[in-house]
């Protein structure tokens, strides 16, 4: 049951040298506001956890970026000191990890997947990923009165997919959300923080695909293949019945015969790429690295927050509430 005063209010604090501190006060803020900081217990946060190094192994971002170019950032309304004796991978970390994909990408090409132009680095740290900006979301656009055609989209997703594949790549977090259009709705591919090598098991504190988008409901513990066909198949059934705003249930089957490959999907999912494909993807790239161990069933489903929103503004409030309800109320602030 929510009760008012388990409501906290979390705050991240930037100094004038780039130092940022961490806080929580029970108060609630409704409105920009100024905050008494002196008051407030301020711990510092380590500058190495939030933004790494630049390496020169990596591709640097023009400066200033190109006007078509997004940025993507390090969203501190997420940052939480780790509990003593917990693990959980810095924020730099995961920047590294979502970077690697695009390195490898960037050597390998593709018209689907999203065109990645290299790090923004300010005083040899990496602040941002600078992508190609595209249009609009999946999502959005099936709101759009203006038909689509709906197998050429799904073909160009798969064509994406397919070549990941070949690569020995799994996106692991294929939806609406995460998939363009272009200026000739062209669908690409984009978010690659919870990629991973096919076989690879998810490293502790590593992020993870929506839930609702995944086999059965449950995080992935391993990348495997079958998770973007399973995905697949949704974004197939999201686009053919779109009207709830969100995937169908376990129970239907993505068999519509518009679409544009042969197969069915039941409700756990596809067990083999050629299950959707129709054929085995090509061989990875040499070097890959890849773990081919047969990984175990998934585990029974998590709990977990799901927050949204963002605070850029002195002062500016941003209200994240958690998913269940019994959970208490989260405010962010970044000053």
């Amino acid at each position: 049951m929510l009760v008012e005063d388990e409501v906290v209010t979390h705050m991240i604090i930037r100094g004038p040298h780039r130092d940022h501190y961490y806080a929580t006060t029970h108060d609630r803020f409704y409105e920009s506001c100024e905050i008494d900081l002196d008051n407030l217990n301020k711990i510092p946060i380590d500058t190495d956890t939030i933004w790494p190094r630049y390496s020169a192994r990596f591709l640097q971002a023009p400066s200033p970026v190109p006007q078509d170019s997004y940025v993507k950032e390090t969203n501190l309304c997420f940052y939480e000191p780790c509990p003593e004796g917990k693990e959980k991978n810095p924020f730099s970390d995961l920047i590294l990890h979502e970077i690697e994909a695009y390195e490898l990408l960037r050597r390998h090409p593709h018209p689907n997947i999203v065109e990645y132009r290299g790090c923004v680095v300010e005083d040899d740290r990496i602040t941002g990923i600078c992508l190609a900006k595209y249009k609009t979301t999946l999502c959005k656009r099936i709101e759009d009165s203006t038909p689509l055609n709906k197998d050429i989209f799904l073909a160009g997703i798969e064509c994406g997919i397919r070549h990941l594949h070949s690569l020995g790549l799994v996106h692991n977090d294929l939806s609406p959300d995460n998939v363009m259009l272009d200026e000739l709705d062209r669908p690409v591919i984009i978010d690659f923080d919870c990629w991973g090598r096919e076989g690879q098991k998810f490293a502790p504190g590593m992020k993870k695909g929506a839930l609702e988008w995944s086999i059965n409901g449950s995080s992935y513990e391993y990348a495997r293949f079958e998770n973007d066909i399973f995905s697949l198949s949704k974004l197939r059934e999201f686009l053919y019945d779109p009207s709830s705003g969100k995937p169908l249930s376990k129970s239907t089957s993505a068999n519509s015969s518009q679409t544009s490959t042969s197969s069915t999907t039941s409700s756990s999912g596809p067990q083999n790429v050629s299950d959707v494909f129709g054929t085995t993807p090509e061989t990875p790239i040499e070097g890959s690295g890849q773990n081919t161990a047969t990984p175990p069933p998934p585990k029974e489903k998590e709990k977990k927050y799901n927050f949204w929103g963002r605070g850029k503004i002195k002062g500016q409030i941003d209200k994240q509430r958690a998913g269940p309800r019994e959970q208490p109320e989260r405010h962010c602030i970044l000053m």
